[in-house]
């Protein structure tokens, strides 16, 4: 009963996610399983910068959230989009399993139907 009700939530979540929402989930779901790969994928980089970016990522936020345990949840907010729907910010609170907790706002850009994180400058 427990893992069904686990299972539902989870399908329930990613249907109600739209557009850069569900790139969000899928970047952090690779962070939470410690696929720094696929969470480079979520970018719009080229495939090297991609593989320098998941290393960075692995040594410096994977450290970070080995120190607070790991992550235990997350949720993901609703996108902002800006007037021409092609830019959006996703907010992303995560939960840690020492128990601490963070916000973060994650950027896209949605090109050819697609939308991809970018690294706000």
């Amino acid at each position: 009963m427990a893992v069904a009700l686990i299972l539902c939530i989870a399908g329930c979540k990613q249907a109600k996610l739209t557009g850069a929402q569900v790139v969000a989930d899928k970047a952090m779901s690779a962070l939470v399983k410690g696929d720094y790969d696929a969470y480079a994928a979520t970018f719009k980089l080229s495939e090297d910068e991609q593989k320098m970016l998941a290393g960075m990522v692995q040594e410096k936020a994977g450290a970070q959230f080995d120190a607070k345990g790991g992550i235990d949840t997350y949720e993901i907010g609703e996108a902002e989009l800006n007037e021409d729907g092609d830019e959006a910010k996703v907010p992303v609170h995560i939960k840690f399993k020492d128990g601490s907790e963070d916000d973060q706002k994650l950027d896209f850009k949605k090109e050819d139907n697609e939308w991809k994180q970018v690294i706000d400058k």
